[in-house]
């Protein structure tokens, strides 16, 4: 077969009506125009086919992305017989269409194969490609520009992989402060600061601070020359203790250092020289037994100041500028964590004056319903329910009246919430009656004293020694109250004696509310005396 003009006019009609199909998008034109063993090495790495099928299955999925949007400028063609068939040579411009703007994309090659078929010629084969246009004349590959961009594109993916790293961390470190925030707004009470520490502790070890011993938050009350901390860790959980300013010079120094800091933040090392002193501190302030302080060459503690308090972490080596400054917007994030503290510990505080004011009321009004002077032991149940009800351990409450002497008194008691008959009791033999006179005579409103062991037994002994009070003691224990081991008496003066409240533990921040319901008794006894006198004048 000869190529002729007439031939390669007919040749070049198919071999048109195939890219002009192509580029209005109309693929149900373009596929009788391939022969059924039709195969393509197209100009993407994945636009490689062996079958007809896929081939047209690629144009289906992907003609939207080029109708319309493509034109083949400067093209030039030309035609080649071969032995069974015609190759078409092709070299143009592909134009595209952008923002209404047709522009320059790249220049095209494609060589397509034709063979006559019963209907006419078909294409049985095509492979297309872009030129190199990195490669200059004479130039086969263009090593030294490829090289150069392989450079350029390393160093760009180097400092991508930078900038995705900051941003990673970034993210983390931003999730880990949003995990406080969250949990700052779920507080209740004061003492869901442990929680905070908790999440504190869990986020600064995902964020990479492997050298953590604990986290910490402190407030200072500077009333009592005492720091309240909070701390937690894995391995010993949760924990809460009041600190003294001097309890060690090491802490004392840091103190002070902190709170006059420019910048709000301080740095504690104890060397160690001091560990073994700092640790006795420990021991004597209260706080937990922490065996990761032994063999360790020195502790640090690295805090940033909120104003009423300190929020900070122990570790076992130094730390870096870089997890100094994550510290520190932890610290950021907790000034928003305090304030709702302040919040919750203010209606905390709030809620319990108002529970304590009603307990006094209700106590206040018992007393001011009385109408007969045998109705006092009723008023001391009712002050042993009240002091219960404000949540104080008090296994027996009640009233302690002087005798005209000063040396014995009347005890109306109130024992894990039954009356018991009144007695009396003289306070010149057993030891703690002793130092119950000799507190009001120093002239104290307030007296607390702990007994325990050999001495508490001898106190019960000679307690059953008195007129009724065997009985009333035998009537506790049938009712299944056994005799403490320890105790604690905590005596509340006033003008004709004094209230007597005994816990099991000590109950420092109930000294101000027992003081309260002594200055209620004394208008109670007030009332008591004048129903006293009133009776004895009807009497006359």
């Amino acid at each position: 077969m000869k190529l002729t003009k007439k031939l390669e006019s007919e040749i070049l009609k198919t071999y048109n009506s195939y890219w002009d199909n192509y580029l209005e998008g109309d693929v149900e034109a373009m596929h009788p125009l391939l022969a059924d063993e039709y195969t393509q090495v197209g100009s993407a790495a994945g636009e490689v086919f062996s079958n007809k099928k896929d081939a047209v299955q690629f144009l289906y999925d992907t003609i939207n992305q080029v109708a319309g949007k493509l034109e083949m400028r400067n093209r030039i063609i030309t035609v080649e017989q071969q032995e069974n068939g015609m190759l078409i040579h092709e070299l143009c411009d592909l134009y595209a269409l952008a923002n209404d703007h047709w522009i320059f994309y790249s220049s095209f090659r494609a060589s397509t194969f034709m063979q006559q078929k019963k209907t006419g010629w078909k294409i049985t084969h095509q492979h297309t490609s872009f030129p190199d246009t990195k490669a200059e004349d004479g130039q086969n590959i263009a090593i030294d520009k490829i090289a150069e961009e392989n450079q350029q594109l390393r160093e760009a993916v180097k400092r991508r992989t930078v900038e995705l790293e900051q941003k990673n961390r970034e993210l983390q470190i931003e999730s880990a402060l949003e995990k406080v925030r969250a949990e700052a707004m779920g507080m209740k009470k004061p003492d869901d600061i442990l929680e905070i520490c908790k999440v504190m502790f869990t986020e600064l070890q995902l964020l990479g601070f492997s050298e953590l011993r604990n986290t910490l938050i402190n407030f200072w009350d500077d009333d009592s020359s005492l720091l309240i901390d909070y701390d937690y860790s894995n391995d010993t959980g949760g924990n809460k203790a009041k600190l003294s300013y001097s309890s060690h010079p090491v802490f004392e120094q840091f103190q002070k250092k902190i709170k006059n800091s420019e910048d709000a933040f301080a740095e504690l090392v104890v060397t160690k020289d001091d560990l073994e002193s700092w640790k006795q501190r420990r021991r004597d302030s209260g706080e937990y037994e922490d065996p990761r302080l032994n063999n360790i060459p020195a502790l640090y503690y690295y805090f940033y100041s909120i104003g009423v308090g300190a929020i900070g972490i122990s570790t076992f080596t130094t730390i870096t500028e870089e997890k100094l400054n994550v510290l520190k917007r932890f610290r950021n994030v907790f000034d928003f964590a305090y304030r709702r503290y302040a919040d919750v510990a203010q209606a905390e505080a709030q809620a319990k004056e108002a529970q304590i004011e009603l307990s006094l009321e209700r106590v206040r009004a018992r007393t001011m319903a009385m109408q007969k002077s045998d109705e006092l032991p009723d008023a001391a149940n009712i002050l042993f329910q009240q002091v219960q009800a404000l949540g104080m351990p008090a296994w027996s409450a009640g009233y302690c009246i002087w005798d005209e002497e000063k040396t014995g008194i009347t005890l109306w008691m109130s024992s894990e919430g039954v009356m018991q008959p009144s007695f009396h009791a003289p306070l010149t033999k057993d030891p703690s009656f002793i130092h119950m006179r000799e507190a009001y005579e120093r002239g104290e409103s307030f007296f607390m004293e702990e007994v325990g062991g050999q001495a508490l037994v001898t106190h019960y002994q000679y307690m059953r020694t008195l007129p009724v009070v065997g009985e009333i003691l035998d009537s506790i224990i049938a009712a299944g109250h056994p005799l403490p081991v320890f105790q604690i008496f905590h005596l509340a003066f006033f003008s004709q004696g004094f209230l007597l409240f005994i816990t099991y533990e000590p109950v420092p921040e109930a000294h101000d509310i027992f003081k309260r319901f002594a200055k209620v008794f004394d208008q109670t006894y007030t009332r008591f005396l004048d129903l006293q006198k009133a009776e004895a004048q009807a009497r006359e």
